[in-house]
């Protein structure tokens, strides 16, 4: 959904409004206390300091806010909570890493910078890859200059270049619970029965794209052939499908030795550890280093190409535009509402062209364009004459 042009004030307004409706009837660690100017005040501030460089890098950082008692878990603590000033966000943004992010201690109607956290060390791996990902109730991102996304527990909310445009979540799409389910169905035989986090690894995938800095492109089709690329490197990698078949093991195993998860987190709460959790820590470890690895593959031009069961075919996949195929698919949104091909592609590069057309050729695929801010476009051809497509959506970070 996009506004006309904007100054950053509005866009400050409109998400101080979507900061408190989300706050209204939330549980009270998440309840930030914040009045409307201090939400506002908070958004400009993030704002300039994405305009602020530092020897030519511009600051690229994630903020997150607490309540005032949370900050004891803080992994780099200030001794002093500082005033959220547009240069020190801007100075404190190169000292943070891509894997942590500032954390803003809330308290009396204040936000003050408390220190740095490194994300990674509080996710509970022993519960499962997706176990902590609990939405934060006032986040900021800085993506590059003049361009900041908000969230508050929901839909991202983006400023860039004048324009106001709300994004919906990659993992929470139409097109990514389609391929979450045919992957399930393609694995589950070699499983004791348990899928999950399906969207939570593509998603990852995604955003791993997003972190080398130009984007990239990703296939994922149940037949593969090599006359739809030219030129490709040929690979046949199983590597994530012998990781995940072994994370949900793992689970199953961890599940039912607890008695269900109800008891995994009554154990958490009471600083028990469940030894079968160990494997499902190693086991989430390995699938985000994989996951990292495979996302490295789009350091080439070309697309990175998937069948239904994880196998990693190629890469470096250059889609051939010469090679015939069916004729073209009719393009529906997501409620099914028929688009126009040229309104899809306008003002967009030669990834999304490729990627439209490969869809429309080819039955049963998904092709998803990762662009370097976050924004994902997905496409998907579900064999009946049409192909799903779906823009304007954003990684979870």
């Amino acid at each position: 959904m996009k506004a006309a042009m904007a100054d950053i004030g509005e866009f400050a307004q409109q998400g101080a409004d979507r900061f408190l409706q989300s706050q209204q009837g939330i549980q009270e660690r998440f309840n930030l206390n914040l009045p409307r100017p201090a939400v506002e005040e908070f958004i400009k501030t993030v704002f300039y300091a994405s305009m602020i460089p530092d020897e030519g890098r511009y600051p690229s950082v994630c903020l997150m806010s607490y309540r005032k008692g949370s900050e004891r878990a803080f992994h780099f603590l200030f001794n002093d909570p500082l005033r959220p000033s547009a240069q020190e966000i801007a100075k404190l943004a190169h000292a943070t890493a891509p894997e942590s992010h500032i954390c803003c201690i809330c308290d009396e109607g204040r936000i003050l910078l408390g220190g740095v956290h490194v994300t990674v060390l509080n996710e509970m791996r022993e519960f499962g890859y997706s176990s902590s990902r609990v939405a934060n109730p006032l986040k900021l991102l800085i993506r590059g200059p003049g361009h900041i996304e908000m969230s508050s527990g929901g839909i991202a909310f983006v400023y860039k270049g004048g324009e106001i445009t709300e994004e919906n979540l990659f993992q929470h799409s139409n097109v990514m619970q389609t391929l979450a389910g045919v992957v399930a169905q393609e694995l589950e035989e070699l499983t004791h029965g348990t899928v999950e986090s399906l969207e939570d690894v593509f998603n990852d995938l995604a955003e791993a794209i997003v972190r080398l800095g130009h984007g990239g492109m990703l296939i994922v089709a149940k037949e593969l052939k090599k006359s739809q690329f030219s030129p490709f490197r040929q690979i046949d990698c199983l590597l994530l499908q012998e990781l995940l078949v072994r994370y949900w093991n793992d689970v199953a195993t961890l599940s039912a030795s607890a008695g269900g998860v109800g008891n995994l987190l009554a154990s958490a709460e009471a600083s028990v550890v469940n030894p079968r959790a160990l494997p499902v820590a190693s086991d989430t470890l390995m699938l985000e280093n994989c996951i990292s690895s495979i996302a490295h593959l789009a350091g080439v031009d070309g697309a990175i190409v998937m069948d239904y069961s994880c196998k990693v075919a190629a890469f470096n996949a250059i889609i051939d535009r010469s090679v015939a195929g069916q004729a073209a698919a009719r393009i529906v949104n997501q409620h099914r509402m028929e688009r126009r091909r040229e309104d899809i592609l306008r003002n967009r590069g030669s990834r999304h062209q490729s990627a439209l057309l490969y869809a429309e050729r080819v039955p049963n695929s998904f092709a998803f364009v990762i662009s370097q801010d976050g924004g994902v476009s997905a496409f998907h051809n579900p064999a009946d004459g049409t192909v799903v497509c779906e823009m304007g959506m954003r990684v979870l970070d």
